[in-house]
């Protein structure tokens, strides 16, 4: 279930509830796991989700809020995707949108997704 607070998500994953961040340590660990930089975040989601991006997405997410927290890190990359066979699709449409509402250096993230409806006072073909 999401959290009320912007870019956190909790899902029950490896027999207990585990959080995640959607932070700036989110999107270090995320770049660098994958090794790509800032700027090739959007060609990541353009080009589809893999089953390797899914999986490095959540574990950079839990990954995240742990390091945040001081928390004991037991899990790795691979437990988290042995985890991940067990969670309903849709779960994951929810997870991409608590992303969706993070923050980058500042910034709202929406990976080009248009989130409001924008009006216009110019008339159409001029």
């Amino acid at each position: 279930m999401a959290t009320r607070k912007r870019g956190y998500y909790t899902l029950k994953l490896g027999g207990k509830n585990r959080n995640m961040h959607f932070s700036m340590n989110f999107w270090a660990n995320f770049t660098e796991i994958l090794g790509i930089s800032l700027e090739d975040i959007g060609q990541v989601f353009n080009n589809g989700m893999s089953i390797s991006k899914i999986r490095t997405l959540i574990y950079s997410g839990l990954l995240a809020y742990d390091q945040e927290e001081g928390n004991q890190i037991d899990y790795n990359e691979f437990q988290v995707g042995a985890w991940l066979e067990d969670m309903p699709a849709e779960k994951l449409e929810d997870i991409i949108n608590a992303m969706l509402e993070s923050r980058i250096l500042g910034n709202d993230l929406n990976m080009g997704i248009q989130r409001k409806v924008k009006r216009t006072t110019k008339a159409e073909g001029k």
